[in-house]
C-alpha cells in the first residue's frame, strides 16, 4: 500500500511538474509576443503599435501598449490631429481543460483624445472585456462600449452600450454587438432607432474579405421611418478580383404620404482589379487630402485607375423589389465597363467601352395615380403592360434604345469621355 502511496504522490508530483512547467513557458510565450506587437504591425500602414510597459511573472503579466493610427483625419480644424488608444490587459497562462490563457483588457484614449472620449462616454474605460485563448490559437472575449451620452447647445447624442462578443485568429474575425437604442438630434437632424445588431464575419480582416451586417428593429426621422431594415454587405476576392454585394431588405418604409413595404434591393461592384485598387487606397491613405495630392501621387493614382479601368468590371443594381399602395415595383440595371483590347494607353471611349441595360416594371397603380400615368405614357417614358407600366434601356456602341425608340449618341458622349480621359491621363 505504502508503495502505491507513493507511486501516487510522485505521479502526481510529475504531472504539477509538467503542468506548471507548460505554464511557465507559455506565460513566458505569450510574453515575448506581446513585447513583439511593434515589429509584427510594422507592415500595416493603417495601425501602429508600441509597447508601452510589459511586466512578466511565472503565470501571468500586466501591461499596456499604445495604438496609433498614422492616417487618422481630424473630423474638424478644432479636433485632435492624432488618433492614439491606451490598451491595459492582464494575462493568466496557468493551463486548464478549457484554456490555454485568460485575459482581461481594457482600452482609453491617449492625453490628446482622452478629454474628447470622456466628453462622449463618461470617465470609464471606454471599451473592456474579458476573454480567453483556445489551445488552437483562437481568441475569443467578451466586448462592452461604454453608454454614449453627449448634449450641447446644438447636439444631443445617445446610444445605449454595445455588448457583444468577438473571436479572431491570425486572420479571421468574427464580432457581434448589440444595442438598444440610438438617439441623435440636432437643428436639422432627428434620429431615433431601436434594436441595433451588428454582426461582423471576416475571414480575411486585412483585406476586409466576408461580410459585415447591421440590423435595426425599426427606427424614425422627421419625415420618415421604417420597420425590419436589414443592411448586409459581402466583400469576396476570386482571380485576383473583388467582388462588393451590398444588400438591404427594410420590412415597412413610410417617407411622407408615400409607404413601402418588404422593400429588397441589392446594389453590386463586380471583377475589380485587387492590384489597382489596392494602389488607389494607399495612395488616398497617404495623402488623407485627395486635394492635397502630390504631382507624383497625381501620376501613380492616375495610372493605377487607367489599369483598372483597362481591366473592366461591372456595377449595377441587379435587383429592387417593393410593395407599393395598390401595385409592386421591381427593376433591375447593369452597367459594364469591357476590358481594353489596346494599349493601356489608348484613350477611353464610351461608345467603345461601356455596355448598360435597366428596367423598372410598375404592377397596377404602383404608386402613380391615372394622370401620372397617362403622362407617362404619353411622353414615351414607359410602355403599358398587361401588369402595369414599364421602362427599359439599352445601351452599346454609342446607341441607346429606350423603350423600343433607338437614338445615337456618340456625339453627346464626348463630354463624359473628356472628363474619364482627364482623370485617366493628366
Amino acid at each position: 500500500m505504502k508503495k502505491i502511496i507513493s507511486f501516487s504522490v510522485a505521479f502526481l508530483s510529475i504531472l504539477v511538474a509538467v503542468w506548471l512547467g507548460a505554464s511557465f513557458y507559455s506565460a513566458r510565450t505569450t510574453g515575448n509576443y506581446m513585447t513583439s506587437l511593434p515589429d509584427l504591425y510594422k507592415q500595416h500602414d493603417y495601425m501602429h503599435i508600441k509597447t508601452i510597459d510589459h511586466q512578466q511573472s511565472a503565470f501571468s503579466s500586466t501591461g499596456q501598449f499604445e495604438i496609433r493610427f498614422p492616417n487618422f483625419i481630424p473630423a474638424s480644424d478644432k479636433a485632435p490631429t492624432a488618433l492614439g488608444l491606451i490598451v491595459q490587459y492582464k494575462i493568466s497562462n496557468l493551463l486548464l481543460p478549457n484554456s490555454a490563457g485568460r485575459f482581461e483588457w481594457k482600452i482609453m484614449g491617449d492625453d490628446a483624445i482622452d478629454p474628447v472620449l470622456k466628453q462622449l462616454f463618461g470617465q470609464g474605460p471606454t471599451v473592456h472585456g474579458k476573454g480567453q485563448l483556445s489551445y488552437g490559437g483562437q481568441r475569443q472575449s467578451s466586448i462592452e462600449l461604454s453608454e454614449l451620452l453627449f448634449k450641447d447647445a446644438q447636439t444631443a447624442l445617445q446610444l445605449t452600450p454595445l455588448v457583444g462578443q468577438a473571436s479572431w485568429d491570425n486572420a479571421t474575425l468574427k464580432l457581434q454587438l448589440k444595442s438598444d437604442h440610438f438617439n441623435a438630434r440636432s437643428e436639422s437632424v432627428v434620429t431615433d432607432w431601436r434594436g441595433i445588431s451588428i454582426d461582423l464575419n471576416l475571414s480575411n480582416r486585412f483585406l476586409g474579405l466576408g461580410t459585415y451586417a447591421v440590423n435595426i428593429d425599426k427606427g424614425t426621422g422627421q419625415s420618415s421611418s421604417f420597420e425590419g431594415m436589414k443592411l448586409k454587405k459581402t466583400t469576396t476576392l476570386a482571380n485576383n478580383r473583388f467582388n462588393l454585394i451590398i444588400s438591404q431588405t427594410i420590412k415597412q418604409y413610410t417617407y411622407e404620404k408615400i409607404k413601402f413595404s418588404d422593400v429588397d434591393q441589392e446594389f453590386a461592384l463586380r471583377e475589380m482589379d485587387k492590384d489597382s485598387l489596392m494602389s488607389i487606397s494607399a495612395i488616398l491613405r497617404d495623402a488623407k487630402d485627395v486635394n492635397k495630392l502630390t504631382a507624383d501621387e497625381r501620376v501613380k493614382l492616375a495610372q493605377s485607375l487607367r489599369e483598372l479601368f483597362n481591366k473592366g468590371f461591372s456595377l449595377g443594381v441587379p435587383r429592387l423589389v417593393a410593395t407599393l399602395d395598390g401595385g409592386g415595383l421591381s427593376g433591375d440595371l447593369n452597367i459594364e465597363v469591357l476590358k481594353s483590347e489596346g494599349s493601356s494607353e489608348t484613350l477611353f471611349s464610351s461608345s467603345q467601352r461601356l455596355r448598360a441595360s435597366g428596367q423598372v416594371n410598375l404592377n397596377g397603380k404602383g404608386g402613380l395615380d391615372n394622370a401620372q400615368r397617362t403622362t407617362a405614357l404619353m411622353l414615351g417614358l414607359a410602355v403599358k403592360t398587361p401588369e402595369g407600366l414599364k421602362t427599359s434601356f439599352e445601351f452599346a456602341n454609342g446607341a441607346i434604345t429606350a423603350n423600343g425608340k433607338t437614338f445615337d449618341v456618340k456625339d453627346n458622349l464626348k463630354f463624359l469621355d473628356n472628363i474619364i480621359n482627364a482623370a485617366l491621363n493628366p
